[in-house]
């Protein structure tokens, strides 16, 4: 695996954890974010659409073809903290989601500082 796969495939355990935690204890992980829902039907349909998720981030990470999904995943998570914040200045969602969307930060930056250190050594021309 290139680094940027590993930093893929290893972020699929994070999404993975999530959906778990989401199709089989929806009304713990909501109540986290003070979220509380009626019926749990969507939560965990939404963590059953995660689990599928992390299978992708398993068999993307482990193949260096995929760079193009690893540039994009770069974009789309780092977004998550922006349109978090932004729902959370406009009074949508509690502050404590943001921590939630930290991870997906922080595995975003961990991608990009990847993918750099894997063109620098070639590793991207190797797939």
């Amino acid at each position: 695996m290139t680094r940027a796969g590993k930093s893929i495939f290893y972020f699929g355990f994070w999404v993975l954890a999530c959906g778990i935690g989401l199709m089989f204890f929806p009304q713990f992980c909501l109540g986290i974010a003070d979220i509380r829902l009626n019926d749990y039907l969507l939560a965990r349909l939404f963590g059953m659409i995660l689990i599928y998720l992390a299978i992708y981030y398993f068999v993307a990470g482990r193949r260096p073809a995929f760079r193009p999904l690893y540039v994009a995943t770069v974009f789309t998570r780092s977004s998550a903290l922006l349109i978090m914040a932004i729902f959370v200045l406009l009074g949508m969602a509690k502050p404590i989601v943001i921590g939630f969307t930290v991870v997906d930060a922080l595995g975003a930056l961990w991608t990009a500082l990847a993918l750099r250190a894997d063109g620098k050594t070639g590793a991207a021309k190797l797939a």
